[in-house]
Parts: structure tokens; sequence; C-alpha cells
């Protein structure tokens, strides 16, 4: 682990909290709320955590997420509370972005110590292939097979 901490690199909680805010919104929306009251949660939630958030300093991304988790948690509930909603409906909504946040960071924690116990990744030339190297790289294989030359499909 390096000073970036164990997800490779830093942010501010303010970046993270915007984060987290899009997830509230989205559990919203599963849960059926409509899409003009999410927004008026949302404007809610950036005028009230924004300072807060703003304060903080950069530091490790998993340390940020979790300081901006509690600000941000925070005012969701209120918000929520304050549109009416119920309880239940709040208390899981706060669960499913707890887990999800969870869920994430430590899979992306697991891809960022895997990478780093391959090792460096080099480019590989396509001079390289017959020494064993083939591995394609994620920009190949997102064109493999793609036709680089667009063609129409009606008139022009």
């Amino acid at each position: 682990m390096t000073t970036s901490g164990p997800m490779g690199y830093t942010a501010r909680p303010e970046a993270m909290g915007a984060l987290i805010s899009t997830l509230f919104a989205d559990r919203l929306f599963e849960h059926g709320i409509p899409y003009l009251r999410v927004g008026l949660m949302t404007v809610y939630v950036e005028e009230h955590a924004t300072a807060e958030l703003a304060d903080m300093k950069r530091r490790p991304a998993a340390e940020a997420i979790g300081a901006a988790l509690g600000v941000v948690a925070k005012v969701w509930d209120e918000a929520m509370t304050m549109h009416g909603m119920f309880r239940q409906t709040i208390d899981e909504c706060q669960r499913q972005v707890r887990l999800e946040l969870e869920e994430i960071v430590d899979e992306h924690i697991t891809l960022v110590r895997q990478a780093g116990e391959r090792g460096p990744n080099p480019r590989v030339e396509p001079d390289q292939t017959d020494s064993g190297q083939n591995e394609l790289l994620p920009a190949q294989m997102r064109t493999l097979g793609a036709d680089p030359s667009p063609k129409r499909s009606g008139p022009p």
C-alpha cells in the first residue's frame, strides 16, 4: 500500500460525495420516485453537503469515500425525510448505497492488488507476437472485428 492507499489513487471527498449522491438518486429511481422529486432532493443535498465536503483535503480514495459517505448519507436522509418518504424506504436506500459502495471499493482494491502482483504490462507490438506475447490490449479487444470505414445503410 502506498500513500495513495489501497485503491491506488487519492481523491477529494467533495468528488466522492458527488459519486455517492448519484448512487442515492439511482436507488430512488429504482424505488419509483419521480425524476423531479429526486432532482429536488439532489439540489438540497448539493446545497447542504458541498460546503462541508469542500473544506476536506485530498486523501486516499477509500478514505475520501468514507469521509464523504458520512456527510452525504446524513443530508440525503434529511432530504428524503423532508420529502415525506417512508422511513423503511429511506433505510433501504441507505443500506443499498452503503452495500454497493463496499462492494465496488472491495472489487477495485482487489483489481489494484492483482495488477500490482502481475507487474507492468508493456504494450504488445505486432512484431512481438512471435515471442509468445500475444495478449490483446483493451483497445484492440474493443475494436476486434470492427470495420474501420463505416458504411451507409441508406441513400446518401
